[in-house]
């Protein structure tokens, strides 16, 4: 089994905030398991754009962000980007009328692997209509 998670859901796994239990719960068997997880390419980019930003609001301290981005490199995490994620990307973000292309990466990814995306992103999940089979949502 493969699963792709969002940085809506890394973020409350690693941030003490209101989904950290719902995110712990999914995640946390997973790191254990025989289960792969996915992830664009530069995933580990957005985790760390969202930890600075908290930072910046004064949510969590600088030395707390560099705590929870080391615990998530640390994840066993499989970075992906082929022509086909790139391709799949641009459709996605077309079929749905996404208007950037990093939320249409991670569904490609969870396309392109045959794997559940689990996400956090109500947002999102509104735009994608019909939602995708594989599309989970992370219940709060």
């Amino acid at each position: 089994m493969t699963k792709c998670i969002d940085t809506s859901v890394w973020i409350p796994y690693l941030v003490p905030e209101t989904l950290q239990p719902q995110a712990r719960k999914l995640i946390s068997p997973l790191l254990t398991s025989n289960v792969r997880l996915v992830a664009p390419a530069f995933a580990w980019a957005e985790v760390g754009s969202v930890l600075r930003k908290k930072v910046r609001l004064g949510a969590i301290t600088a030395s707390q962000a560099t705590e929870f981005y080391d615990d998530f490199c640390q994840m066993p995490v499989d970075y992906l980007d082929s022509n086909a994620i790139r391709t799949k990307t641009w459709e996605i973000a077309q079929k749905f009328s996404l208007a950037t292309l990093y939320d249409a990466a991670f569904l490609a990814v969870a396309e392109v692997e045959s794997a559940e995306f689990w996400t956090a992103d109500q947002s999102l999940l509104n735009t994608l209509k019909p939602c995708p089979a594989y599309v989970q949502k992370l219940e709060t």
